[in-house]
């Protein structure tokens, strides 16, 4: 009889002692990817323009794809540039994703006004449900709501995206920009470009900058959690390098560094001087991984300063022995890997 009194107030009021005994019988909450987005939240991704997030969010809703279906709703990328991004440009073989991952068209040449595009996209999640979609990642927002910086906007916009994710049991995954920032400081919530609703209704959110003492590092940092732990906060960013195997560009991690070793140098900490410490500490034993958490720049880095130390150990002794500055091809988009 208890019991039966319980559930008839499910929709009014419970106690925090009946609360818990409903949730007790929940299934447990899994990850979707890592400790940055899992089930039934309303997430979001933002940086800076043309550092990798729309590559980085491909790289995760194929990972999730193995698992289960995942909706990708591209507004950035033509289907001409979606084909170049993924297929080996020597043989023309496309990458092979898996069945799992779908990508719509968005028809973004016949619809015009917010409303239009609005509309659109909610059809497109409707119809995603009904084949049994749960998992959708949304690039980006600025197309869903051309006036971010508008409060009430962007609350009507993430009402509706959180009313979905109740409604459907949804786990979605929205990717933004963020606003002119300052590369020496820290990445914080503020930085989300728009109104500050937009955190405000999200349950988590994750950001990534790119190194300034290494342009080709970049780190992906934690900024809201609601559930589990904050493991990649700002004193254990994840680094990452961009490199392209075969027909499929990704990012490859390359261990955790504080983010306050990531940012702007000043002028005497300059490139030569973390040379020099990479010398360093190679010279007293250290690892390749340990100098690079270390100094707080990539593996590869170490290994190409490393590299070059060894070349200029071995000119002549009537040569100038100064450090080599990078050639220009370490600062490519992504490398590519044979």
């Amino acid at each position: 009889m208890e019991k039966n009194n319980i559930e008839t107030r499910v929709q009014t009021y419970l106690t925090a002692n009946e609360a818990m005994e409903k949730a007790l019988k929940l299934p447990p909450t899994k990850a979707l990817y890592k400790t940055f987005w899992y089930e039934n939240e309303l997430c979001i991704f933002f940086a800076e323009s043309n550092v990798g997030k729309s590559l980085y969010a491909m790289q995760m809703a194929e990972d999730i794809a193995q698992e289960r279906k995942v909706m990708y709703l591209d507004y950035e990328l033509s289907l001409s540039q979606f084909r170049s991004r993924y297929t080996n440009d020597k043989t023309g073989v496309p990458y092979k994703f898996s069945d799992n991952l779908y990508r719509p068209s968005l028809r973004i040449e016949q619809v015009c006004t917010d409303n239009e595009v609005e509309a659109y996209l909610f059809q497109k999640i409707e119809e995603g449900v009904k084949m049994g979609v749960k998992t959708y990642i949304v690039d980006n927002i600025t197309y869903l709501c051309g006036k971010l910086d508008q409060g009430m906007e962007a609350t009507r916009i993430m009402k509706r995206l959180s009313a979905m994710k109740h409604t459907y049991g949804l786990s979605l995954l929205v990717i933004a920009h963020t606003k002119k920032r300052n590369s020496k400081k820290e990445i914080v919530a503020d930085d989300l470009a728009g109104s500050k609703r937009l955190m405000n209704f999200c349950d988590s959110s994750f950001s990534m900058g790119r190194s300034q003492m290494d342009e080709k590092t970049i780190y992906l940092k934690q900024i809201k959690v609601r559930q589990g732990e904050n493991q990649h906060g700002r004193d254990n960013v994840i680094l990452y390098r961009i490199v392209k195997e075969d027909n499929f560009p990704q990012f490859v991690e390359e261990g955790c560094s504080a983010e306050e070793k990531l940012l702007k140098p000043s002028k005497s900490e300059d490139k030569n001087i973390l040379k020099a410490k990479v010398k360093i500490l190679h010279e007293e034993g250290l690892s390749n991984r340990a100098i690079a958490k270390e100094l707080g720049v990539a593996e590869g880095t170490v290994r190409n300063w490393l590299k070059e130390l060894k070349e200029v150990d071995n000119v002549s002794t009537e040569s100038s022995p100064i450090i080599q500055e990078e050639s220009e091809a370490e600062y490519v988009e992504y490398e590519e890997v044979a």
